[in-house]
């Protein structure tokens, strides 16, 4: 007896999830594009050129048209995310846990290279520390983002009560928070997360410094790609190797990671999840905030 191909396997199932997903929008039945959400911790541009390696990949692999999505906000991607049912998700590690607990999706896959928030500065403004920032007003990526939840964090270890002590301000994205910082002098600091910093030009970067930490916490992955609730365990032990063996074993693939700032991918543990869980209270609280 031939032994069944596993791939072959994942794609006539995808097929029929999409014939049924289809059915049930009141479409009609028939192939239709895979579509991966990604987190919109970048703007959309960028987003799309960035994981469009991954895209071409999983297109090949998967025979059919796939896309790159996202949301316009965190909130919305929530969502987006819990109403759905994806093959593939690139998720924050507090969200994509959230959408395990809450909403039946699996977390397979995790960034090597740790995430962690950075107090950053103007190289010229005379700010020594983090309680040096009292009365001032400080601006962080989407409330939501684990980023602004690690900056709150490192907020109140050194005296300061958000939004008490110091005003809040947020930008959609990482990269436009640190552009507010160096456009507009009201703004005294901007909370961003390691990997956004790194990745800005040599000449921006010079404009800036970094004026904290919060690397001592550890173990946080940049992105994790999870899998939906309908999807068998074979799908994704299937889809986690074929991901693994693109973004560590191949050139596109790891060029691919060195341009994201992951470093790699490694599958998700169940002591990764609970690294995780600790964040989960304040993002519930952020989530039911007006």
């Amino acid at each position: 007896m031939a032994r069944k191909n596993p791939m072959k396997a994942l794609i006539q199932r995808i097929g029929c999830l999409l014939c049924v997903c289809a059915a049930a929008a009141g479409a009609a039945p028939g192939p239709d594009d895979i579509e991966i959400p990604v987190l919109p911790y970048l703007s959309t541009e960028r987003l799309l050129t960035l994981y469009e390696p991954l895209r071409r990949h999983l297109q090949e692999t998967l025979e059919r048209p796939v896309r790159i999505v996202t949301s316009p906000d965190y909130r919305r991607f929530v969502a987006d995310v819990s109403q759905g049912n994806h093959l593939l998700v690139l998720n924050a590690a507090h969200l994509a846990r959230l959408a395990e607990v809450d909403s039946g999706y699996r977390s397979i896959l995790q960034t090597t290279n740790p995430l962690y928030a950075v107090v950053v500065v103007r190289a010229g403004d005379p700010v020594a520390e983090v309680a040096d920032l009292r009365g001032t007003r400080i601006v962080t990526p989407d409330p939501l983002a684990l980023i602004t939840l690690m900056g709150h964090r490192m907020l109140r270890e050194a005296g300061l009560t958000p939004s008490m002590d110091v005003e809040m301000s947020t930008a959609d994205t990482h990269n436009n928070a640190l552009m507010l910082l160096l456009g507009d002098q009201s703004i005294l600091a901007a909370i961003v997360s390691n990997r956004a910093f790194t990745t800005l030009d040599a000449d921006t970067r010079a404009r800036l410094r970094i004026l904290a930490d919060g690397a001592d916490v550890g173990g946080i992955p940049s992105i994790v790609y999870q899998t939906g609730p309908g999807h068998e365990a074979a799908d994704r032990a299937v889809l986690t190797r074929e991901i693994l063996h693109f973004t560590n074993d191949t050139p596109t693939g790891r060029a691919m990671m060195q341009t994201l700032g992951h470093g790699g991918l490694r599958e998700t543990t169940e002591a990764d999840r609970e690294a995780i869980d600790p964040f989960l209270p304040e993002t519930r609280e952020v989530l039911a905030a007006p």
